[in-house]
């Protein structure tokens, strides 16, 4: 399975009111799947994030697609 490519849109707004520059980031990826998931993790504490990234790099672990972060200090890798 591929990883979804991801591009970012230039994108310019005009509005007198300041946007959160995460949410017009996450506007501009190109790639709809990757810009939902995204916005969904907007607002997100560090903590739930930290969270996100461990429980990612198990799945991708668990994949194949990266060593296990957990034995990866232990040499099992």
């Amino acid at each position: 399975m591929r990883a979804p490519v991801v591009t970012v849109v230039e994108q310019f707004e005009h509005s007198a009111a300041p946007a959160d520059p995460d949410a017009s980031l996450a506007e501009r990826i190109s790639c709809a799947k990757i810009r939902y998931l995204t916005q969904l993790a907007l607002g997100l504490s560090e903590e739930s994030m930290d969270l996100l990234t461990s429980v990612t790099d198990r799945l991708r672990a668990a994949e194949g697609a990266l060593g296990d972060p957990l034995t990866a200090d232990l040499g099992f890798d």
